[in-house]
């Protein structure tokens, strides 16, 4: 069995969905370029563009229109 850190592991199944289903995309503050202060979504940004990999504004509220707006849509966040 392979070892993976937390964060490798849940970048690892984003990546997997991402590909899976054009439908995936990431929403967040900082997740982009940045890759978060966590690192989770390092090179995603790379792999897949700022149509699936978004920064958003600082404010929750926001985030959540904005994942609502895609469900109603269609799309997963």
């Amino acid at each position: 069995m392979r070892e993976l850190a937390f964060r490798e592991a849940l970048r690892e199944a984003l990546r997997e969905e991402m590909k899976r289903d054009d439908s995936v995309f990431l929403l967040g503050e900082d997740i982009a370029e940045y890759g978060s202060s966590y690192k989770v979504p390092q090179g995603l940004w790379q792999e897949f563009g700022h149509e699936r990999v978004r920064n958003t504004l600082l404010g929750e509220a926001a985030i959540a229109g904005a994942a609502l707006g895609a469900a109603l849509v269609g799309m997963h966040r």
